[in-house]
Protein backbone atom coordinates (compact mmCIF):
# COMPACT_ATOMS: atom_id res chain seq x y z
CA UNK A 1 0.00 0.00 0.00
CA UNK A 2 1.30 3.43 -0.95
CA UNK A 3 2.06 6.07 1.61
CA UNK A 4 0.44 9.50 1.54
CA UNK A 5 3.79 11.03 0.63
CA UNK A 6 4.18 8.70 -2.36
CA UNK A 7 0.67 9.62 -3.52
CA UNK A 8 1.45 13.32 -3.17
CA UNK A 9 4.55 12.89 -5.33
CA UNK A 10 2.52 11.11 -8.02
CA UNK A 11 -0.11 13.86 -7.92
CA UNK A 12 2.58 16.54 -8.30
CA UNK A 13 3.99 14.63 -11.27
CA UNK A 14 0.53 14.60 -12.89
CA UNK A 15 0.30 18.38 -12.46
CA UNK A 16 3.72 19.06 -13.97
CA UNK A 17 3.91 16.57 -16.81
CA UNK A 18 1.21 16.51 -19.46
CA UNK A 19 2.69 13.27 -20.84
CA UNK A 20 1.47 11.31 -17.85
CA UNK A 21 -1.28 8.94 -18.86
CA UNK A 22 -4.65 10.18 -17.68
CA UNK A 23 -5.44 6.84 -16.07
CA UNK A 24 -2.64 7.63 -13.61
CA UNK A 25 -5.20 9.77 -11.79
CA UNK A 26 -7.53 6.76 -11.65
CA UNK A 27 -4.72 4.70 -10.15
CA UNK A 28 -4.05 7.40 -7.56
CA UNK A 29 -7.77 7.56 -6.71
CA UNK A 30 -7.81 3.78 -6.27
CA UNK A 31 -4.75 3.90 -3.99
CA UNK A 32 -6.21 6.73 -1.95
CA UNK A 33 -9.48 4.85 -1.59
CA UNK A 34 -7.59 1.76 -0.41
CA UNK A 35 -6.04 3.80 2.39
CA UNK A 36 -9.51 4.47 3.81
CA UNK A 37 -11.04 0.99 3.55
CA UNK A 38 -10.42 -0.17 7.09
CA UNK A 39 -10.74 3.13 8.93
CA UNK A 40 -13.97 4.48 10.42
CA UNK A 41 -13.17 8.19 9.96
CA UNK A 42 -11.29 9.89 7.13
CA UNK A 43 -8.28 11.63 8.67
CA UNK A 44 -7.71 15.27 7.76
CA UNK A 45 -4.41 14.33 6.04
CA UNK A 46 -6.31 12.21 3.52
CA UNK A 47 -9.17 14.68 3.16
CA UNK A 48 -6.61 17.40 2.45
CA UNK A 49 -5.35 15.40 -0.54
CA UNK A 50 -8.90 15.14 -1.92
CA UNK A 51 -9.34 18.88 -1.31
CA UNK A 52 -6.15 19.75 -3.13
CA UNK A 53 -7.03 17.60 -6.13
CA UNK A 54 -10.56 18.92 -6.45
CA UNK A 55 -9.31 22.52 -6.11
CA UNK A 56 -6.45 22.23 -8.58
CA UNK A 57 -6.92 24.11 -11.87
CA UNK A 58 -4.69 21.70 -13.82
CA UNK A 59 -6.15 18.49 -12.40
CA UNK A 60 -9.74 19.79 -12.50
CA UNK A 61 -9.59 19.81 -16.28
CA UNK A 62 -8.37 16.22 -16.58
CA UNK A 63 -11.10 13.67 -17.32
CA UNK A 64 -9.91 11.09 -14.80
CA UNK A 65 -10.19 13.51 -11.88
CA UNK A 66 -13.76 12.19 -11.71
CA UNK A 67 -12.25 8.96 -10.34
CA UNK A 68 -11.94 10.61 -6.92
CA UNK A 69 -15.69 11.24 -6.56
CA UNK A 70 -16.87 7.59 -6.17
CA UNK A 71 -14.45 7.10 -3.26
CA UNK A 72 -15.81 10.21 -1.57
CA UNK A 73 -19.34 9.04 -2.33
CA UNK A 74 -18.83 5.63 -0.73
CA UNK A 75 -16.90 7.08 2.22
CA UNK A 76 -19.15 10.10 2.69
CA UNK A 77 -20.34 8.91 6.11
CA UNK A 78 -16.70 8.65 7.19
CA UNK A 79 -16.26 12.39 6.64
CA UNK A 80 -16.76 14.70 9.60
CA UNK A 81 -19.45 17.38 9.36
CA UNK A 82 -16.71 19.96 8.84
CA UNK A 83 -15.19 17.88 6.04
CA UNK A 84 -18.60 17.46 4.38
CA UNK A 85 -19.13 21.22 4.52
CA UNK A 86 -15.63 21.86 3.17
CA UNK A 87 -16.19 19.36 0.35
CA UNK A 88 -19.39 21.11 -0.70
CA UNK A 89 -17.64 24.49 -0.65
CA UNK A 90 -14.81 23.11 -2.79
CA UNK A 91 -17.23 21.60 -5.31
CA UNK A 92 -19.18 24.86 -5.60
CA UNK A 93 -16.15 27.16 -5.75
CA UNK A 94 -14.27 25.04 -8.28
CA UNK A 95 -17.18 23.85 -10.43
CA UNK A 96 -15.90 25.95 -13.32
CA UNK A 97 -12.75 23.79 -13.45
CA UNK A 98 -14.59 20.56 -14.08
CA UNK A 99 -14.70 20.33 -17.85
CA UNK A 100 -15.32 16.61 -18.21
CA UNK A 101 -19.00 15.67 -18.43
CA UNK A 102 -18.25 12.61 -16.29
CA UNK A 103 -16.85 14.90 -13.60
CA UNK A 104 -19.80 17.26 -13.92
CA UNK A 105 -22.28 14.42 -13.56
CA UNK A 106 -20.32 12.90 -10.65
CA UNK A 107 -20.24 16.21 -8.76
CA UNK A 108 -23.96 16.84 -9.38
CA UNK A 109 -24.75 13.30 -8.27
CA UNK A 110 -22.78 13.39 -5.01
CA UNK A 111 -24.32 16.72 -4.05
CA UNK A 112 -27.86 15.55 -4.91
CA UNK A 113 -27.59 12.20 -3.13
CA UNK A 114 -25.40 12.94 -0.13
CA UNK A 115 -26.49 16.39 1.04
CA UNK A 116 -29.89 17.37 2.41
CA UNK A 117 -32.21 18.52 -0.37
CA UNK A 118 -32.31 22.17 0.69
CA UNK A 119 -28.51 22.36 0.81
CA UNK A 120 -28.18 20.61 -2.56
CA UNK A 121 -30.69 22.96 -4.17
CA UNK A 122 -28.85 26.00 -2.77
CA UNK A 123 -25.57 24.61 -4.12
CA UNK A 124 -27.08 24.09 -7.56
CA UNK A 125 -28.61 27.56 -7.48
CA UNK A 126 -25.19 29.10 -6.73
CA UNK A 127 -23.63 27.10 -9.54
CA UNK A 128 -26.36 28.12 -11.97
CA UNK A 129 -26.09 31.77 -11.02
CA UNK A 130 -22.34 31.72 -11.67
CA UNK A 131 -23.17 31.72 -15.41
CA UNK A 132 -20.27 29.32 -16.01
CA UNK A 133 -21.10 26.55 -18.49
CA UNK A 134 -19.41 23.80 -16.46
CA UNK A 135 -21.03 24.88 -13.20
CA UNK A 136 -24.40 25.10 -14.94
CA UNK A 137 -23.97 21.56 -16.30
CA UNK A 138 -23.35 20.34 -12.75
CA UNK A 139 -26.47 22.15 -11.54
CA UNK A 140 -28.51 20.68 -14.37
CA UNK A 141 -27.24 17.13 -13.76
CA UNK A 142 -27.78 17.45 -10.02
CA UNK A 143 -31.30 18.82 -10.42
CA UNK A 144 -32.10 15.87 -12.68
CA UNK A 145 -30.88 13.44 -10.02
CA UNK A 146 -33.04 15.19 -7.42
CA UNK A 147 -35.99 15.05 -9.79
CA UNK A 148 -35.65 11.28 -9.96
CA UNK A 149 -35.28 10.79 -6.21
CA UNK A 150 -37.73 13.23 -4.62
CA UNK A 151 -41.39 12.51 -3.95
CA UNK A 152 -43.76 14.00 -6.54
CA UNK A 153 -45.24 16.45 -4.05
CA UNK A 154 -44.07 18.30 -0.97
CA UNK A 155 -41.83 21.15 0.06
CA UNK A 156 -38.66 19.61 -1.39
CA UNK A 157 -40.32 19.07 -4.79
CA UNK A 158 -41.62 22.65 -4.67
CA UNK A 159 -38.09 23.93 -3.98
CA UNK A 160 -36.83 21.90 -6.92
CA UNK A 161 -39.57 23.38 -9.10
CA UNK A 162 -38.43 26.88 -8.11
CA UNK A 163 -34.86 25.96 -9.06
CA UNK A 164 -36.09 24.52 -12.35
CA UNK A 165 -37.93 27.79 -13.02
CA UNK A 166 -34.73 29.79 -12.36
CA UNK A 167 -32.78 27.49 -14.66
CA UNK A 168 -35.34 27.79 -17.45
CA UNK A 169 -35.43 31.57 -17.15
CA UNK A 170 -31.65 31.74 -17.46
CA UNK A 171 -31.38 29.38 -20.44
CA UNK A 172 -31.07 30.65 -23.99
CA UNK A 173 -34.26 30.18 -25.99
Amino acid sequence: METLEALRLRIQACRRDSRWKSNTLSDIAFSLDNLTLAIPVIPNEIFLIYSEILSDAVLGEKPHTASFIPALFSDFDKLSDAQQDALLDILIQHASLYRSQIMQFSVGDIIARKYPCDIAIQAFKKMWESHNLHARNIAHFGANVLSLTLPREGSERNALRRLDHIMKMGSPS
